[in-house]
């Protein structure tokens, strides 16, 4: 369900600067979701409308051919009109402003929770810089102190609560990792399997923001569906 359009104030000032927009599946479903007013504003909830292309990212390591990017690698730009505000659809396989997929980071952070891997044998296997590496996982640490209430609260309000793992020695990353696969597929069960990757269906669940210091809170009105979020 969405909110209800907020309204805007005369008075204040308002702002053109576009914002991404998690979305799984192929470009051309994205672009007829769009024009059928299917994809929702991620800050009133109020159908998008269609308003061109964005240029092509730069490379992105490990990212081959993306579904929702366009035959030359261009994004979908949309805009609300209740917001006043411009969005930028990016698949779900990439992470806003990295140079590497949301499935690497995954697998980053997984082998230093799960594994014990430090950075400079994740840095080895990824074939990233090492300060890189180490970057992640900081990240991690950091996404994991600030969100993973907010998540867990997801997860409850998708009804799994019941299903919250304990992990042992209270690891806040190990957790987060654990709530966010769980909200991953109570959301699939709830408005059925986006059909991507398990990292990419993490992402999309982040906002496209994953382990990123600019996601501000993991909701979208409404927990918009997963599907095209």
């Amino acid at each position: 369900m969405l909110f209800r359009a907020q309204r805007e104030d005369p008075n204040q000032k308002t702002t053109r600067r576009s914002s991404l927009v998690s979305i799984a599946g192929p470009f051309s479903e994205c672009r007829e979701a769009l024009r059928n007013g299917r994809v929702p504003c991620p800050v009133c909830g109020n159908p998008l409308s269609s308003r061109g292309f964005a240029p092509p990212l730069g490379k992105v390591r490990g990212a081959g051919d993306v579904a929702g990017l366009g035959p030359g690698g261009e994004r979908i730009r949309s805009w609300c009109a209740t917001c006043r505000k411009g969005h930028t659809l990016l698949p779900a396989s990439l992470a806003a402003h990295r140079a590497d997929t949301a499935a690497v980071l995954g697998r980053a952070v997984w082998a230093h929770a799960h594994g014990g891997l430090g950075a400079g044998r994740i840095a080895a296997v990824l074939g990233v810089p090492v300060r890189t590496a180490a970057g992640w996982l900081a990240q991690a640490r950091a996404f994991a102190s600030r969100h993973l209430p907010a998540f867990t609260a997801m997860l409850e309000s998708l009804g799994a609560g019941d299903e919250i793992p304990v992990i042992p020695g209270e690891d806040p990353v190990k957790e987060m990792l654990a709530i966010l696969r769980m909200v991953s597929s109570a959301a699939a069960r709830r408005w059925g399997d986006p059909g991507i990757g398990e990292w990419d269906a993490v992402n999309l669940i982040c906002r496209g923001r994953f382990i990123s210091g600019s996601l501000r809170s993991p909701f979208y009105p409404g927990l918009a569906y997963p599907g095209m979020a």
